[in-house]
């Protein structure tokens, strides 16, 4: 599992990145990217803002950048999740970074805009998962034409002007702490070190990094670094102290307690359990579990589930 929830890397088509995911549990969490999530099969459970709310099968939910949110699902879930960096629409919609959009699921039976919302977030992350030529440009054509249906579907407020200064910095900021965490993980790594980044004190930083991550600035790298281990350990043959090395732990022993911390099992129990049952069947109580699809697999399964929308296709671009 890699950390694509917090920092999502835009090498391939900047600034848009789509996957297909089977989920049970992912733990609160932040991204600096304006994401959508449509649920494909199964119920999901969004905890945000101290709210829950039920996105059922075929609704859609946008969550604003920046916001804890915490996703549940009782039994796995199958999602498609497109995730937008704001910063590369600002040039031609500047409201794009001006806009808080409401916490309430999109669907079908009501707003008559949602099938066009839906057919070109389909074209989006289809053309992200397929690649042919121009790709990026197709991805930031149909994701752009996705946020014009948004924009009528959506219920949103504008951020007040005398406020959109510290929103911006808070953004910002919680951008350049992601970014700096995500680059120097594998090293040593101290919250002065970033407070001295940041032109903060570290106890201001302290509080800033609870409010907004959802953990201590420890806990939270503990849980990248355990991220990290857990992906090395299902993909690689990596001995547990070389994955302790690579990962940023001074010691097996801290890799073992956090990892054990996260998913409720040492590494070496959880590797030696992945050679007997490779789908580890885990949820809330026992740490997470999601398989995200390759992009060859999802492009398949995007043009199965597009066989559903060809009428929408042929009349839309026969306008």
């Amino acid at each position: 599992m890699s950390n694509e929830f917090e920092l999502i890397e835009h090498n391939q088509a900047r600034g848009v990145h789509a996957f297909l995911i089977d989920m049970n549990y992912r733990r609160p969490h932040l991204h600096t990217d304006l994401e959508w999530i449509y649920v494909i099969e199964g119920q999901l459970i969004l905890t945000i803002d101290n709210e829950q709310l039920k996105v059922e099968k075929d609704q859609l939910i946008l969550i604003n950048s920046c916001q804890l949110h915490e996703l549940i699902a009782k039994e796995t879930a199958k999602l498609l999740i497109l995730q937008l960096n704001t910063k590369e629409f600002d040039a031609f919609f500047p409201q794009i970074n001006e806009l808080s959009f409401a916490q309430k699921v999109l669907s079908q039976t009501e707003n008559p805009h949602f099938s066009a919302l839906r057919f070109y977030f389909f074209k989006t992350c289809q053309a992200f998962f397929e690649e042919q030529t121009y790709f990026a440009l197709q991805c930031h054509g149909y994701a752009s034409l996705a946020l014009a249906e948004v924009m009528q579907c959506a219920n949103f407020e504008l951020i007040p002007e005398n406020k959109q200064s510290a929103h911006l910095v808070r953004q910002e900021r919680i951008r350049r702490i992601s970014q700096y965490i995500y680059q120097h993980y594998h090293e040593k790594l101290l919250l002065n070190d970033i407070a001295e980044q940041e032109e903060l004190s570290v106890n201001y930083l302290s509080h800033f990094f609870q409010q907004n991550f959802g953990l201590s600035f420890q806990n939270y790298l503990n849980l990248i670094r355990s991220e990290k281990a857990y992906y090395l350990l299902n993909n690689t043959e990596h001995s547990i102290l070389a994955i302790s090395e690579m990962t940023g732990f001074s010691d097996v022993r801290y890799l073992n307690k956090a990892f054990k911390a996260t998913y409720h099992l040492s590494p070496k129990d959880y590797r030696k359990q992945q050679k007997i049952d490779p789908i580890l069947s885990t949820g809330p109580q026992s740490g997470e579990q999601q398989m995200i699809y390759p992009k060859l697999d999802s492009a398949r399964f995007m043009q199965k589930q597009f066989s559903e929308f060809a009428d929408f296709e042929v009349a839309s671009t026969s306008k």
